[in-house]
């Protein structure tokens, strides 16, 4: 299937730049990427996206930003809407799961309004052959409002990234009801964005390599119980409550006394 297949011309701003639209649909028969130097998806806030989409069912009027790049006319990368494209993803994989009465889920199979959802139009935003410079300007621009976590700024450092990746995957499996798609939460959850910077900041001061990547996630887990065993003054009952119920206590700590202090008790051995 051609990369074009589906699409419709909308507007024409130069001969590799289009604005186009197609369902939802033709959009999942393509091949579709996450921009290499951009975030993995917050699955957290992917969730929260798809249940808005699912109960209220809006009008998909967005603006995804997609490239394709040299020598891969077929792929599409997306630099912006990633969040929103994974969302719709959600939906589909929850959709078509069989009906768990044990741990039941608000996505059922409705198959009429599920055709309805792929028949929706969604406008994309389509540089071709974008080199990466090209690429880097365009992602900067749109993330002037909404701070991308430095580990991302076209960071060749693929090993720091997978390594810190690994530990921002384990702990919000382990600590999901913590990470909140909130720019700024209350104590005691955190953005995974932000969580990412404390991880940058960590392993820079630790000095990680991956001969050493295993004590990144040890050095956490050893803050996480050294913060519990010094619950902060004035700490909301709440707070300690579904901290005592989940076993983090890290988040009780503002991120940026995190780095300042609590980092450096602990050394690398």
């Amino acid at each position: 299937m051609s990369t074009f297949d589906g699409f419709e011309l909308l507007h024409t701003y130069n001969e590799n730049h289009l604005l186009i639209k197609c369902k939802v649909r033709d959009l999942f028969n393509k091949n579709v990427v996450n921009w290499q130097y951009n975030r993995p998806p917050d699955l957290v806030r992917c969730g929260e996206i798809a249940k808005t989409i699912y109960t209220k069912h809006p009008e998909l009027d967005w603006l995804l930003y997609m490239i394709t790049i040299e020598n891969a006319p077929n792929i599409l990368h997306v630099i912006d809407g990633i969040h929103r494209y994974t969302a719709l993803h959600i939906i589909q994989t929850e959709c078509s799961k069989p009906i768990d009465f044990i741990t039941p889920s608000i996505f059922t199979n409705n198959t009429d309004w599920l055709c309805k959802l792929y028949d929706k139009t969604v406008v994309i935003s389509l540089r071709m052959n974008a080199t990466t410079g090209e690429a880097i300007d365009l992602f900067q621009s749109l993330n002037k409002c909404n701070p991308v976590p430095e580990l991302y700024m076209i960071n060749s450092n693929y090993d720091k990234r997978n390594i810190i990746e690994n530990v921002v995957k384990e702990w919000t499996t382990r600590y999901k009801t913590h990470f909140t798609a909130t720019q700024k939460p209350n104590v005691p959850n955190i953005n995974r964005d932000r969580f990412i910077d404390f991880l940058d900041t960590a392993y820079e001061k630790y000095k990680i390599t991956n001969n050493t990547s295993y004590l990144l996630l040890e050095k956490i887990d050893e803050m996480n119980n050294y913060v519990k065993t010094h619950i902060p003054i004035k700490t909301p009952v709440k707070a300690l409550e579904k901290c005592n119920e989940t076993g983090c206590f890290l988040f009780l700590i503002k991120r940026e006394i995190l780095e300042d202090h609590i980092i450096s008790l602990f050394t690398t051995a």
